[in-house]
C-alpha cells in the first residue's frame, strides 16, 4: 500500500530541497530521487495529523497573511541577485503551508523546464490569487518584479488588516449568540423536564409562561433529531441553490440591503475594488485587464455583474469614471474621485486613497458597533435566560402558598 513520506535532498550545488512523495517505501522514495540527481539528506513517514491537516489546508484558499510573507521573502531575494530556481528552492524550504508549498514544487519544476513564472502560478490558481498572476507577468515584462512582490506584499497586508478586524468584531457576537442557543436548549431539553414532573405530581395550576416554556421544552424533547436533520436539509439546499448565477445575485442584493450590516459589506466592496484595482495599474497592468480582476476581487456576484456591464462603456472609450457611475454601485463621492484620478493622471493614486477612506471608514464603523453589540448581546442572553427563571419560579410560589394553607 502507497505511503506518503517527508524527504529532504540537496542538489549538486548544496542548495537544499524538501517535499512530499507518495510511494511503497523508503527505498523507492530514495531512488526516485537519486533519479532526478539530488542527495538524499532526509527521508521519513508523514504523521496522520500531518496528511489530516493537509486535506483541510487543500479544502480552503491559502491565507492572506501567508502571501504577505511570501511576497516579502520572494521581492528580497530578487534584490539579492540570486537566479529564479535558486530562490524558489529556497522559498519552498521555508514555506510551512502545505498546499503553498506543494504549488511552489510543481512551478518550480516547471521554470526549471523554461515556463514563465507567472505562467507556471496560472496553472495553481486555488493558490495564487489572479491579482498576483497578473502582476507578476506585468513584472516580468517590465523587468520590475521585486517592486511588484512588495506593492503585493502591501495590498495583502492591508487586506488582512481589514478582515481581521471585522472578524474580530464578529467573533465577541457569535460567541455570546452560540452561548445563548447552547444555555436556552440545555434548560429546555434538560432542566425543565424535571420540573415538569414536579408541577404534575403536585397537581398545581401552572402559569400561562410556564405553560408555553413546557410545551416548548416537550416538543423540543421529543423532535430534537427531526429538528437537527431538517436545519441541516435546509443549509445544504440552501448551498447548493447559492451556487447558481441568479441566486447568489438575489441572496448578495439582500446581504446588502440589511441595515448596517449591508453598508459595511458595501464598503468592504468598494475598498477591496479600488485598492486592487489600483495595485494593477500600478503595475501597468492594461485597464480592462486589471477591471476584470478587481470585479473578482470584490467577491459580490451582483457587483460583478453591474461591472460587467459598465465595462462594455469602458470599451467603447467612455473612461472609467461615467461607466462606473450608471453601474449603481459606487456613491457619488467614489465617481467624483474617480473621474478627478482621470483628469489628472493619477487614477492609481486617487483608488488608493478612496481605499484607504473606505477602510478607516469601516475601521469605525466596526469599532462603534463592537462597542455597541456587547452590552446589547449580555442584556438579550440575560433577559432570556430571566424569562426562563420566572416562568420556572412562578409555579414555586403556588407550591409555597399551597403548603401555607395546609
Amino acid at each position: 500500500m502507497a505511503k506518503t513520506f517527508c524527504y529532504k535532498a540537496r542538489d549538486r550545488t548544496g542548495h537544499v530541497l524538501a517535499g512530499t512523495i507518495v510511494a511503497e517505501n523508503e527505498a523507492a522514495v530514495a531512488s526516485f530521487i537519486h533519479s532526478k540527481g539530488y542527495f538524499v539528506t532526509q527521508i521519513t513517514k508523514q504523521r496522520r495529523e500531518w496528511l489530516l491537516r493537509e486535506f483541510l489546508q487543500s479544502l480552503s484558499p491559502v491565507a492572506v497573511k501567508a502571501l504577505v510573507v511570501f511576497c516579502r521573502q520572494f521581492a528580497v531575494m530578487i534584490d539579492a541577485g540570486l537566479p529564479l530556481l535558486v530562490y524558489l528552492n529556497v522559498l519552498i524550504e521555508q514555506t510551512y503551508n502545505g498546499k503553498l508549498k506543494n504549488a511552489l514544487q510543481a512551478v518550480h519544476k516547471k521554470v526549471q523546464e523554461g515556463t514563465p513564472l507567472s505562467v507556471a502560478m496560472s496553472e495553481h490558481s486555488r493558490v495564487f490569487p489572479e491579482l498576483m498572476i497578473r502582476m507578476v507577468e506585468a513584472g516580468e515584462l517590465g523587468g520590475v518584479l521585486d517592486s511588484i512582490l512588495r506593492r503585493l506584499a502591501v495590498h495583502y497586508e492591508k487586506e488582512h488588516k481589514l478582515n481581521e478586524k471585522v472578524k474580530a468584531a464578529m467573533t465577541y457576537p457569535a460567541v455570546v449568540v452560540s452561548l445563548a442557543i447552547v444555555s436556552v436548549t440545555f434548560i429546555l431539553i434538560v432542566v425543565l423536564p424535571v420540573f415538569t414532573k414536579l408541577f404534575e405530581d403536585m397537581s398545581l395550576e401552572i402559569p400561562l409562561p410556564t405553560r408555553v416554556l413546557l410545551t416548548t421544552s416537550h416538543f423540543l424533547g421529543n423532535n430534537g433529531m427531526s429538528i437537527f436533520a431538517l436545519l441541516l436539509l435546509l443549509c445544504l439546499g440552501l448551498s447548493f441553490l447559492a451556487k447558481h448565477e441568479e441566486m447568489k445575485k438575489g441572496i448578495d442584493s439582500i446581504r446588502f440591503k440589511i441595515p448596517v450590516f449591508g453598508m459595511v459589506r458595501k464598503k468592504i466592496v468598494i475598498a477591496r475594488f479600488c485598492r486592487t484595482l489600483s495595485t494593477l495599474l500600478r503595475g501597468s497592468v492594461p485597464l480592462l485587464s486589471a477591471i476584470e480582476v478587481a470585479q473578482k476581487s470584490t467577491g459580490s456576484s451582483s457587483v460583478i455583474a453591474a461591472l460587467t456591464i459598465a465595462m462594455q462603456g469602458i470599451r467603447q472609450g467612455l473612461g472609467l469614471a461615467a461607466p462606473l457611475s450608471n453601474c449603481g454601485v459606487f456613491p457619488p463621492l467614489v465617481i467624483q474621485m474617480i473621474a478627478i484620478g482621470e483628469e489628472t493622471g493619477e487614477i492609481d493614486k486617487m483608488l488608493e486613497k478612496i481605499a484607504d477612506f473606505y477602510e478607516e471608514d469601516v475601521d469605525d464603523i466596526v469599532t462603534r458597533l463592537s462597542s455597541m453589540l456587547e452590552p446589547l448581546l449580555v442584556g438579550f442572553l440575560g433577559g432570556i435566560i430571566g424569562l426562563i427563571v420566572i416562568a420556572v419560579v412562578l409555579p414555586m410560589f403556588e407550591v409555597v402558598s399551597a403548603v401555607g394553607r395546609q
